[in-house]
């Protein structure tokens, strides 16, 4: 059990680093791209890679489970997604991780109060010491304080709604299927917008770049699915600052971003912390 855990700890990991480099594609693409055409790629070709595997693997899924709340899980990730990319592209990506890193202690909250995990109090702390590092690291400039990052706030609150919702589904065993009404219904809708709005693409390293982004959507949440799984939610999301590990080096070697002798002390609390709380919470599944 102890290793099965540990493996869903190192999923959550990748996971995590793949919704960052999402995130940095979504960016680079705006540059390109209308945001309605690059949620349009996110799911046209994150439901096109799941064609292709259901037809390789011929296994038989069941996808009347929960019907309901695959939808609206579905809903939620694409807003989040909407959200996302227009938050990137009118905020600063310093402002927009400070508030999205708040998710992990949103996420607490409802799968404490919501799915009756228990939460230690310990684990609690180092999460909530994990979000007032990030803050102190990032320094939020002062951009912070304009209308725009209510965008950043409410992609936060979707985001762990979303994961409410995985863990839920996460029970019936099938996270093929959790990814399968995400993509279809996400194509579906973008599908349609785009061919209403869609302006021409000029270069056609772009669309290399937004295949690569349903690609990297579709393995992301499988992995997170699979985690799911196996830990409490609030195991999982407390991984999601991680996230400042990555942003931070994409930010530095793609967008030329300097990374600051604060946020590295900043980067090294938050595994500090981090390896305490896997540590901790192991050791407390090992007693029980």
């Amino acid at each position: 059990m102890k290793k099965k855990r540990l493996y869903a700890a190192i999923y959550s990991l990748v996971a995590f680093a793949l919704f960052v480099v999402m995130d940095s594609i979504g960016k680079y693409l705006a540059e390109y791209c209308s945001i309605i055409q690059i949620v349009w790629a996110r799911y046209f070709f994150h439901i096109l890679l799941m064609f292709f595997i259901f037809f390789l693997i011929k296994k038989k899924i069941n996808f009347k489970k929960n019907i309901k709340i695959q939808i609206y899980r579905s809903l939620l990730l694409i807003c989040c997604t909407v959200l996302t990319y227009v938050s990137v592209r009118y905020n600063e990506l310093i402002n927009f991780y400070i508030i999205f890193f708040s998710t992990p202690l949103i996420v607490s909250c409802f799968s404490y109060f919501f799915l009756k995990e228990k939460v230690t109090k310990f684990g609690f702390v180092l999460i909530l010491l994990s979000f007032v590092v990030i803050v102190f690291t990032l320094e939020p400039t002062s951009a912070f304080t304009t209308y725009l990052i209510i965008f950043p706030f409410l992609t936060a609150i979707a985001f762990a709604l979303y994961q409410l919702l995985t863990k839920v589904v996460a029970k019936d065993k099938e996270p093929f299927v959790a990814l399968f009404f995400t993509s279809i219904i996400g194509s579906v809708i973008f599908s349609i917008l785009a061919y209403f709005y869609w302006t021409p693409i000029v270069y056609n390293i772009a669309w290399l770049f937004m295949i690569c982004l349903g690609f990297i959507g579709f393995l992301s949440h499988y992995l997170f699915a699979i985690a799911l799984q196996t830990l409490d939610l609030y195991h999982v999301t407390n991984f999601q600052y991680t996230q400042l590990i990555w942003a931070s080096l994409i930010n530095f070697f793609i967008f030329g971003d300097v990374i600051s002798e604060l946020k590295i002390v900043g980067i090294g609390f938050i595994v500090i912390f981090g390896l305490i709380f896997i540590n901790r919470e192991l050791q407390l599944k090992k007693n029980f």
